[in-house]
């Protein structure tokens, strides 16, 4: 049977994985592939709790120093992007699938009476702001290499 999209990037990621873990000379552990495998069947943002109850969920043993420190390694290996959408402790970021994922920015909704619990979060694409990043490459004569935007608000009663 012929392979999934899904499952021909997963064997991409594990692949950049095992070539990175080899280039830092870092231990090629099952679990660092199991947590990335999860990771990338995750159709959202995620935080270390909601990985952490996920692997557990599963029976994998894994500790939460375990996904912390595996999340540096999928960070530095541009595997993964961290947000903060508004927290303000580590444990509270927000993380997201990159290898494959176009730039992209983000529209944080906040719940109705809070200005800190997240209702949604939606990613949008715009090709206007496409047009400013080269507008200030031009304007200072420099490349930008990536950038991040983020809104806040309410949805409108």
């Amino acid at each position: 049977m012929e392979a999934t999209q899904k499952e021909k990037n997963i064997k991409i990621i594990k692949d950049v994985l095992k070539q990175y873990l080899q280039e830092k000379s870092y231990r090629n552990t099952p679990e660092r592939y199991a947590i990335l495998e999860e990771i990338y069947n995750m159709d959202h943002h995620f935080n270390v709790d909601d990985l952490y109850f996920i692997m557990i969920n599963k029976k994998y043993h894994v500790s939460k120093a375990t996904i912390y420190n595996t999340i540096e390694i999928f960070l530095d290996a541009g595997l993964i992007r961290k947000h903060q959408f508004g927290e303000k402790t580590m444990s509270s970021s927000s993380y997201e699938k990159s290898y494959f994922d176009k730039q992209h920015d983000h529209l944080v909704i906040y719940k109705e009476g809070s200005d800190k619990e997240i209702e949604e979060i939606i990613e949008f694409c715009d090709p206007r702001i496409q047009g400013i990043k080269q507008s200030i490459e031009e304007a200072f004569g420099v490349k930008i290499d990536t950038h991040s935007l983020y809104f806040y608000g309410h949805k409108k009663k």
